[in-house]
């Protein structure tokens, strides 16, 4: 009998162990490279908070200048996993980089394995103990978002968000069917670690609140609304005792930072909770009014917490925007619409993220509406809520499918495990006593759910997405070679004050600058090469056209170089980074942000679609005719760029190696790009020599695949200034890069009244490992002369007197 009652221990074992593996195992190599890698870029933020975290412990920053210059921004990572991953590294000893990092890679990949424990506890009380193991069982094979949030080397909150999650609706189940204090006090340590997990986690306790609202007004079917009153208000109450000594770390109410707005909400909360056990003492004296009191008092309270704080109100709506985005908001990978491949409407994204549990789920979901009609079972209208709830975020996001996946699991396996009892495969199993042909469907049904969904993850995670070794490179480069390193080392690991007003530039100690480039790339600046980057994967630092607000967007996108140059002096940029991805993939979204819409970036930046190939001997090609390409090529659609790209910022430093740019000079260039980024680049080089070198006055450029990094300095440049006895100036400098490519820097101004003026960038005796191989070449007419400047007159902006007649 005991054994009876223990068989399930084993399988629980099983998950735990399978969620390791599936996560470990297949993208070990990748993650311990040439370093130890995170992977993706939040990972890396995290790294840089339990960084500073060892070195100044107990202590963590809340404000962080290194970020988002030069305001700095107040951090909304919460403290769970910061504390989890320094006080492991602590007990441990690991204190330096590569040992911290080799610990704190493997965080993920705990919190994935375990979460077959909540999993597990919450269908059991819901739906029984096979059920349960069932659901234990898929969750920690679940694909998509899930796994890939949980892969070793993904060290974010997002696991530990759905485990805590997990963990307090089970331990909440667990509490309404129970009695006892433990029990209670349970789902409230569960819920407050959630919080500390991730700060918009408030909304559970409102949807907890909602729960019960609808508990109550259907009372007389539903029953158990005492208990649900009172476990509920211990659960807000002890969470909100939790997050109380971090809610003043913003200075400002915010729904996703650790403010004072979440204990707004939980206090509302338990007034309502309040409320509503106030009108259920006296329910007998409404008699069959109750359910229309009720409902007609919160909606009365809701009305008027809108008429008496909109702010408040505004900011409680604002989820909606989480659900449905906008604008440049859907252009980030994990804001996407769900169910959506090419434009259309499609269930391929349900399948590559929940395997085959999302269609068991879903005829799980529909046994369970039967059920909820048949039995009035209160804890099934809890699951029915909770499904549809992060359905709906599933829907707006599709990185909500990292919730999604519990949801298939439970409803999978509670679907299964439906399927097999009526098919009397546990029977079978007890007593010994066979049908074939049932225990055969069963056989199948099993093999059915399980084997997909499993081959979908293994392979899945042999990808941990780590950062591509020419943006390390890059990075360790300039943590090693640009100024102030030493200073800044220092100051990364100290414990920042924040600001007075932080609406303000941040009051540095020693003169800073700031590193441009696209927001994906911020964590990495920051976390590797010790830099301040101006935008950020937090979306900050973006910047716009339309509202002339400064950010990389709008540099990156500039049509001339004296708008660029106002926004990198605003911000006190120095340095600017480009890769292969933001010239060709990442471009629209740079557009997007700029323009503000999808359409309109299309129709500035873009003229149409090709299809560019490489033949079997390696000759790349483009064309609008699918019939005229050679047999056996690689072939794959592009965008067709616009002169107006070809204008931009991001076209002249990268494409062009910044030729003609008068303040910007290349300092350093990682190993080329490769591959299809390698392939687009080149067809956008074809297209440049065939329709524009001669339109913008510009020399041809080389069709081969340049570095997949380059990283320029914004300098002042000295000013070449004389008489001219001829129309127009050229002058031009042979360049090379420290992957020995060459290139020519060139630039043809006006001359206005005998008088001609132009800057170069680049000098001669450089320390910077891209120099120029030769003297600057100058010509007027007939004339021809040659000069060389020096690093220091290049920065200051020499001005050097050169006549040429």
């Amino acid at each position: 009998m005991k054994l009876n009652r223990l068989w399930h221990l084993p399988l629980l074992l099983l998950a735990v162990v399978v969620g390791l593996y599936i996560r470990i195992v297949n993208p070990f190599k990748q993650v311990f490279s040439w370093s130890v890698l995170f992977g993706g870029n939040d990972p890396w933020y995290y790294y840089r908070l339990i960084d500073n975290c060892v070195h100044n412990f107990p202590y963590r920053i809340w404000f962080d200048p290194f970020t988002h210059y030069p305001f700095g921004t107040f951090t909304h990572f919460g403290p769970f996993l910061v504390y989890l991953g320094a006080v492991i590294c602590k007990v441990l000893g690991a204190t330096k980089p590569v040992a911290m990092r080799s610990v704190l890679v493997f965080i993920p990949t705990i919190g994935g394995a375990l979460l077959a424990l909540p999993t597990y506890q919450f269908a059991k009380e819901v739906f029984g103990k096979r059920a349960g193991i069932i659901s234990a069982l898929l969750v920690v094979i679940i694909p998509g978002q899930l796994l890939a949030r949980s892969i070793l080397g993904f060290n974010d909150h997002h696991i530990w968000e759905t485990f805590w999650m997990t963990a307090t609706l089970a331990l909440y189940c667990y509490a309404l069917k129970r009695r006892d204090l433990k029990s209670t006090v349970l789902p409230g340590i569960a819920y407050g670690m959630y919080l500390l997990t991730w700060a918009p986690a408030f909304y559970l306790a409102m949807f907890l609140v909602g729960y019960v609202l609808i508990l109550t007004v259907f009372s007389q079917f539903l029953g158990h609304v005492d208990r649900a009153l009172k476990v509920t208000a211990v659960t807000v109450a002890i969470a909100l005792v939790m997050f109380l000594p971090f809610s003043f770390n913003t200075p400002y109410l915010s729904t996703t930072a650790y403010s004072p707005f979440q204990p707004i909400i939980l206090s509302a909360c338990l007034l309502a909770l309040g409320i509503m056990f106030v009108l259920y003492e006296f329910r007998d004296r409404f008699g069959n009014l109750f359910p229309a009191v009720v409902a007609g008092t919160f909606l009365a309270i809701t009305l008027g917490l809108f008429v008496a704080s909109p702010d408040l109100s505004r900011r409680v709506l604002s989820v909606i925007g989480v659900i449905h985005p906008t604008g440049g908001a859907l252009t980030i990978a994990e804001v996407q619409p769900f169910f959506t491949m090419g434009g259309q409407f499609s269930l391929a994204p349900a399948y590559l993220n929940f395997g085959m549990a999302f269609f068991f789920g879903f005829f799980g979901f529909l046994l369970l509406c039967y059920e909820l009609y048949r039995k009035k079972d209160g804890l099934m209208l809890l699951v029915l809520l909770w499904s549809v709830m992060m359905f709906v975020a599933l829907c707006g996001q599709n990185r909500f499918a990292y919730y999604f996946g519990v949801v298939s699991a439970v409803m999978a396996g509670y679907m299964l495990d439906y399927l097999l009892t009526r098919l009397e495969f546990y029977r079978a199993l007890e007593e010994r006593k066979i049908n074939y042909t049932k225990l055969a469907i069963s056989v199948i049904l099993i093999i059915l759910l399980f084997v997909p969904t499993f081959s979908l993850a293994y392979d899945q995670s042999r990808y941990a997405g780590t950062i591509p070794k020419p943006w390390w490179d890059a990075l360790v480069w300039m943590r090693n070679n640009t100024p102030n390193g030493k200073l800044y080392d220092e100051y990364y690991y100290e414990l920042y004050k924040p600001p007075k007003d932080w609406r303000k530039p941040y009051p540095y100690p020693f003169k800073t600058y700031g590193v441009i480039s696209w927001w994906d790339y911020g964590h990495w600046i920051e976390a590797i090469a010790h830099r301040m980057p101006v935008a950020n994967p937090f979306q900050q630092g973006i910047g716009n056209k339309y509202h002339n607000v400064p950010g990389a967007a709008p540099f990156f996108t500039a049509f001339n170089e004296s708008y660029a140059d106002g926004i990198a002096k605003k911000l006190n940029v120095k340095y600017v980074i480009s890769d292969v991805e933001m010239l060709t993939g990442k471009f629209y979204a740079m557009a997007v942000w700029a323009e503000g819409s999808l359409e309109k970036a299309s129709r500035t930046y873009f003229v149409g679609t090709a299809i560019a190939y490489v033949t079997p001997n390696g000759m790349i090609g483009i064309t609008n005719d699918y019939y005229r390409i050679p047999p056996g090529s690689v072939r794959f659609a592009v965008p067709i760029p616009s002169e107006k790209f070809f204008e931009t910022m991001e076209a002249k430093l990268h494409l062009l190696d910044g030729c003609g740019l008068s303040h910007y000079r290349m300092v350093y260039e990682s190993t080329p790009s490769v591959g299809q980024f390698a392939i687009q680049e080149v067809v956008y080089k074809m297209l440049f020599d065939k329709y524009y070198a001669k339109r913008f006055g510009m020399p041809k450029v080389n069709l081969t695949p340049s570095g997949f990094v380059k990283i320029f300095e914004f300098v002042k440049g000295v000013r070449v200034t004389g008489r001219a006895n001829a129309k127009e100036v050229m002058v031009s400098v042979v360049v090379k890069t420290n992957q020995n490519r060459t290139f020519v820097w060139e630039k043809t101004v006006p001359v206005v009244n005998g008088t001609y003026s132009v800057v170069v960038p680049y000098a001669q005796n450089t320390t910077y490992p891209v120099k120029p191989v030769g003297d600057y070449t100058i010509k007027a007419g007939n004339v021809v002369k040659h000069f060389s400047v020096t690093d220091e007159q290049v920065e200051k902006g020499y001005v050097l007197r050169l006549d040429l007649t």
